[in-house]
């Protein structure tokens, strides 16, 4: 499904922008807009393999430990549990990583529902999530909300920008800007990962430099990891400036990796003499 935003500047410029739920997409007209994610992605590939591999060796470890006999390098595996293993192999890293993404998902939906409660959008707070590991990551923003001194602009903003020359552009989906936190604004990501890894500070520093064109402010970055087991929080706070040339780099790279390379025409150069 297409919804339009519509994305004002603090000049007074204004842009339709159109997102697709379904794809996760972002159009302007007929230009598809990179997502920051995407273009991320483009410098920092999500390398998993090492990770699944691990997941797929651990399952199958478990899986034979029932069949172990009194000697232990004896087992004895039913053919059915074999074939239950090798599927067991094949989806066990896709299990975890779509229940993370689920666990996520809550987790950052009700801090989004949280925020508007608190902007007076809607009247009553949201209710707690039933999942043990979501519950965690809602108590972890709750310690942190209540150490600061908070003061929300936006919730699940949808954010536009575009270089002065108008060659890179890119959109993307904030997850909370606060236009005052103990005297200052920030832009802020909520992550439910097991650690802060570097690629979120060229995320937070692309959505940086958009909100500091929309609102006319000059946020600094606020990434929120919020532990789904221990219910604690890990914040890091950063100047974007410092990470949006990197980010930078990664909208050049992208839009190389995404041109036809043309046939080398020989005739241009000529032979060479010597």
């Amino acid at each position: 499904m297409d919804i339009e935003y519509n994305v004002t500047y603090a000049d007074d410029s204004k842009y339709k922008l159109v997102y697709n739920t379904d794809k996760h997409s972002y159009m302007m007209g007929k230009d598809k807009i990179p997502s920051v994610t995407r273009v991320i992605d483009s410098c920092f590939p999500k390398y998993l393999v090492d990770w699944a591999v691990q997941e797929g060796a651990d399952f199958f470890l478990q899986s034979l430990e029932p069949y172990r006999k009194p000697d232990p390098a004896t087992f004895i595996i039913p053919q059915r549990v074999i074939e239950h293993i090798h599927q067991g192999i094949l989806t066990a890293s896709k299990a975890i990583s779509e229940h993370a993404a689920d666990v996520g998902s809550v987790v950052h939906n009700w801090i989004s529902e949280g925020i508007r409660w608190k902007l007076g959008y809607t009247h009553d707070p949201p209710e707690m999530p039933e999942d043990e590991e979501a519950i965690n990551g809602v108590n972890a923003f709750k310690k942190w909300a209540s150490s600061r001194n908070i003061k929300w602009l936006s919730t699940e903003e949808k954010i536009y920008y575009h270089a002065d020359n108008n060659i890179y552009r890119y959109a993307g989906t904030v997850d909370a800007v606060a236009s005052n936190i103990d005297g200052y604004p920030f832009v802020i990501d909520f992550k439910t990962s097991k650690k802060i890894y570097k690629p979120y500070y060229l995320q937070v520093a692309a959505y940086c430099r958009a909100i500091e064109k929309i609102h006319g402010i000059k946020p600094l970055g606020l990434i929120l990891r919020l532990d789904k087991e221990t219910g604690e929080f890990q914040e890091k706070i950063f100047d974007p400036q410092e990470h949006f040339a990197a980010f930078d780099l990664c909208l050049q790279l992208r839009k190389w990796s995404s041109t036809r390379i043309p046939k080398y025409d020989l005739s241009i150069r000529g032979p060479d003499k010597g």
